[in-house]
């Protein structure tokens, strides 16, 4: 499945786009690490639209395949927006900040043009029409959700609530995309789309909640989204549970790698009293409680829930794991 869906990719962006050098940078830049083309990359939120797909209806069609591609094409494109929003972009690897914008954009524009062929390969036609009305509008809110982040990363500070909506608009937006696209695809009875676009948004947001305690303060190497003043969960509520003189002390300000080292113990102790990997622990397992009961609606409704099952099976992290992060 993972190796059609890459080869499908492939042919997707050597169809839509027609500039040969463009289309030479674009495959480059997918076959970075962490990009979908890279021999590694798992393409969750694909994978997810023809588990869903399949979870419905069966064997996924050329249509379903399709509609996956779409949904691969705009989370690479999400993960574009997010290397340039978190300053991450080097140069040295290929493009600078504003090329790696313009991919960005070409890959949503891609993925429309998929999700598109996906809707006119279905033998019902017009009425999967919905089905790209949705997917743009969850493309819409995981828009909104990048907003949100690169608007949060200019404050000094954020409250909680503040990184919990941006982390449910833009991780779970696009949960909610791969599912609801791969479950629109499948069936006509909006409630199965419903409860799969719910699985999807809880799913991805559950996911999002737990590397962003793996990465808040870690044991063992550099503070890293600490370092790099990230609003997420663990973060904020850390940096709100300091007393107010302490919200913009040194180790909130540009410091050097090897002060960090040097600090990071002491950071490590202050993150571990405000009890701020405790409270994203059980925030990510009441998303992941919620995910088993969109689960279980499921098993009532749709005869191949099994699948979406061992789709999760892998993702999720026990209460012990979770103990022990970050």
């Amino acid at each position: 499945m993972l190796d059609v869906l890459r080869a499908r990719i492939r042919e997707a962006v050597e169809s839509y786009c027609s500039e040969p050098e463009f289309r030479k940078v674009m495959l480059r830049a997918l076959s970075r690490p962490g990009f979908a083309l890279h021999p590694e990359a798992l393409c969750r939120a694909g994978v997810l639209t023809l588990q869903v797909y399949q979870t419905i209806a069966g064997p996924p069609d050329a249509a379903a395949i399709q509609a996956a591609v779409a949904v691969e094409l705009y989370m690479q494109a999400a993960y574009m927006f997010d290397k340039v929003a978190d300053r991450e972009v080097d140069p040295n690897q290929g493009q600078n900040t504003a090329e790696e914008l313009a991919l960005a954009i070409a890959l949503m524009a891609c993925g429309a043009a998929a999700a598109s062929q996906a809707v006119f390969l279905t033998e019902k036609g017009s009425p999967r029409l919905r089905s790209l009305l949705q997917l743009h509008i969850c493309c819409l809110d995981a828009s909104a959700g990048q907003f949100l982040d690169a608007s949060l990363e200019d404050r000094a500070l954020a409250t909680t609530q503040e990184a919990l909506q941006m982390t449910g608009l833009k991780a779970g937006s696009l949960g909610k995309l791969a599912a609801g696209f791969g479950a629109s695809m499948a069936t006509d009875d909006l409630d199965i789309v419903k409860s799969c676009e719910d699985f999807g948004f809880n799913l991805f947001t559950y996911l999002q909640l737990i590397d962003d305690l793996r990465d808040a303060c870690p044991k063992q190497g550099l503070p890293r989204d600490l370092m790099l003043h990230k609003k997420t969960v663990p973060l904020m509520f850390f940096r709100n549970s300091l007393p107010a003189e302490n919200h913009a002390c040194p180790k909130d300000g540009i410091m050097l790698p090897q002060i960090w080292a040097e600090a990071n113990v002491e950071v490590r102790q202050e993150f571990d009293a405000s009890g701020a990997g405790v409270f994203c622990a059980i925030l990510a397992e009441t998303f992941l409680n919620q995910v088993k009961k969109n689960l279980d609606y499921l098993g009532h409704r749709v005869p191949k829930v099994g699948n979406l099952e061992c789709f999760l099976g892998p993702l999720e992290v026990t209460p012990e794991e979770v103990a022990a992060l970050p």
